[in-house]
């Protein structure tokens, strides 16, 4: 089910996302020793610089100017291997899954361990903490890099009841549901809405002048409990340039948290992401579930990143007290409607 998004003076629009199918550094040369005064010239026009490079360390929110699968991945991947070989995502149809690799974390599938995943239980989890099972079963023959869409049976929903957005072929993950804003008061929801704007306009990330001073459309809000005692919310917002012939777009993607015990007033910035460009080319990430790997692991937001090249997928970790970071990314799949 989708519900209405809450938007700030804005108009409506279509998501960019389909429904559940969807920081780099300038590199230089060595410069040669010169005269003390030629030194002090550059270092006088360093700091005249009009964008300061943001600097990130465990004191600041991780803040990325693009999505961080233009990052190169560790040899690891980032990917734990507790929540088992792959992560499933919703396809066509609730009994179709499409499957993005884990650890392998490219497009061949010979080294997955077929054995581990044909015919092998899966919970399936919806973004508001429900829970199904299923069994995965390996296509007949028709499985593509490009978008590996494999069959469910046996599809049983336990708990609440809820369309399905992630899975695991494991019983290491447990959900964390993620609360949205039209389960509060319409004066709340504002509310929530206008804090989500006020942590976006604090986000450091680069972005394009024309941007500036805009106001922030807010599309989707969700809260849910980072740890116990600790309150946090994820937001993805806009801002657009109606331009006739080019059209501009920015999209920001943040999360924030509360001090422990606080159950009111601000929250603190603690991650945020963002692209912008022409609108019909920008990057939108949306977060679709939340999970916990491990009986007592850190929550882990599951983000849908959709551009151009196609749909991936991504998770942030808690690494601690008003600390994330992108963990894992997976391969770009290039499925269709």
């Amino acid at each position: 089910m989708r519900r209405a998004p809450v938007r700030v003076d804005a108009q409506q629009r279509r998501r960019k996302l389909r429904r559940m199918f969807q920081l780099r550094l300038r590199g230089f040369g060595p410069i040669r020793r010169a005269s003390a005064l030629l030194a002090a010239s550059a270092l006088f026009a360093a700091c005249k610089r009009d964008a300061p490079v943001v600097r990130v360390d465990s004191a600041a929110p991780t803040v990325a100017t693009t999505t961080d699968s233009s990052t190169p991945a560790p040899r690891s991947n980032g990917w734990n291997l507790a929540a088992g070989p792959v992560l499933l995502v919703a396809g066509p149809s609730p009994d179709e899954a499409i499957v993005f690799l884990g650890a392998l974390g490219g497009d061949t599938i010979s080294a997955l361990d077929t054995g581990a995943v044909d015919q092998g239980a899966v919970s399936l989890f919806g973004r508001d903490g429900s829970r199904s099972s299923a069994i995965l079963e390996l296509p007949a023959g028709n499985d593509t890099a490009e978008c590996r869409i494999w069959p469910l049976r046996e599809l049983r929903t336990s708990g609440k009841a809820g369309t399905w957005s992630v899975g695991f072929v494991s019983d290491n993950v447990a959900p964390v549901p993620l609360d949205s804003v039209d389960a509060l008061s319409a004066r709340d929801s504002m509310a929530l809405a206008a804090e989500a704007s006020r942590l976006a306009s604090g986000v450091t990330a680069n972005t394009a002048p024309t941007f500036q001073g805009l106001r922030f459309t807010a599309h989707d809000i969700r809260r849910f409990e980072a740890a116990p005692g600790v309150q946090a919310l994820s937001a993805q917002l806009s801002r657009r340039v109606n331009q006739e012939a080019d059209p501009q777009e920015e999209q920001t993607l943040l999360i924030a948290e509360r001090d422990s015990g606080v159950t009111s007033g601000p929250y603190q910035l603690a991650y945020a992401e963002r692209a912008f460009g022409k609108e019909d080319e920008v990057s939108t990430s949306e977060v679709v579930a939340a999970v916990r790997i491990g009986a007592s692991g850190p929550p882990s937001l599951v983000v849908a990143r959709e551009g151009n090249d196609g749909l991936a997928y991504t998770l942030v970790e808690r690494l601690g007290g008003g600390r994330w970071k992108v963990r894992w990314t997976s391969a770009v799949a290039k499925c269709a409607d």
